[in-house]
């Protein structure tokens, strides 16, 4: 081989070798520059502020999709920040203090309000131990989970109903300790806005009383507020993405099947 082919060849070579070069530099400062966006939602809290997170579809879509159409169908407005306890924030009560569950007729509008064919729903838990692998999001301070039953401490084979009983209640970690919930509860999102306000309320809130006319202070473990602060409004931009509507489920009806369970009894 001449040494001018054995030039050209080296020189091709090179000239590769400098191309792959900058492509993997190019690659690499992308990655390092450009951002993930995600939908982001407000809400306006009476007497404190606004507080903002940040909605990860890629951990829990069904989960941000069911909370960006609660959001755009009003359900938020005027619900509650209605207690806590070591680890947690409790949102998404109505003003009285009282659990509210949404309505598929808020979610489709081809279903009547109160109709035959109306009912209160749920979502599937989607976490680990509820076999949905890709939520790999730690339950560390500032992130928003979703609230849901657990029956399976009272009957062992609810499990199931336990895991997707979710619906429009959430929790915003206030302590990195709350990693325990990891696997278990659906975080789908971040406080980004705020966490200060929420840090206020959470210290400072005064708590209701041990026992008022004979109403217990706690549920659940959960301390209740003795003045609850109001979600004045709630809003959601997504970026002009739509989200669609969430995939849902009828809620079970614990009340229902334990009743059932008695009567089969007798």
């Amino acid at each position: 081989m001449s040494k001018k082919i054995q030039f050209v060849l080296w020189l091709i070579i090179m000239i590769a070798v400098i191309i792959l070069i900058g492509v993997l530099l190019q690659n690499n400062i992308v990655a390092k520059t450009s951002t993930v966006t995600h939908p982001v939602a407000t809400f306006e809290i009476q007497n404190y502020g606004t507080v903002k997170m940040e909605l990860y579809p890629e951990y829990a879509p069904n989960t941000v999709t069911n909370f960006i159409k609660l959001i755009e169908k009003g359900y938020y407005n005027n619900k509650v920040i209605y207690g806590k306890d070591d680890i947690c924030l409790y949102v998404g009560r109505n003003a009285s203090g009282e659990a509210e569950n949404p309505k598929a007729s808020l979610i489709f509008d081809n279903i009547e309000a109160d109709s035959d064919q109306d009912y209160d729903y749920t979502i599937k838990g989607e976490f680990i131990a509820n076999g949905f692998e890709q939520n790999t999001l730690s339950h560390e301070k500032g992130v928003i989970s979703l609230i849901r039953n657990d029956y399976s401490q009272y009957l062992t084979n609810l499990q199931e109903e336990s895991y997707n009983s979710g619906n429009a209640q959430i929790g915003i970690m206030m302590s990195d300790d709350s990693r325990a919930l990891n696997g278990a509860y659906t975080g789908f999102g971040r406080i980004t806005e705020g966490m200060d306000i929420l840090e206020k309320i959470y210290q400072e809130a005064e708590m209701k009383p041990a026992d008022t006319e004979g109403q217990e202070q706690a549920t659940d473990d959960i301390s209740q507020f003795a003045t609850y602060p109001v979600i004045t409004s709630a809003t959601v931009d997504t970026l002009g993405e739509d989200y669609g509507n969430p995939e849902i489920q009828e809620a079970f009806d614990y009340n229902s099947y334990i009743y059932n369970m008695m009567s089969s009894s007798y």
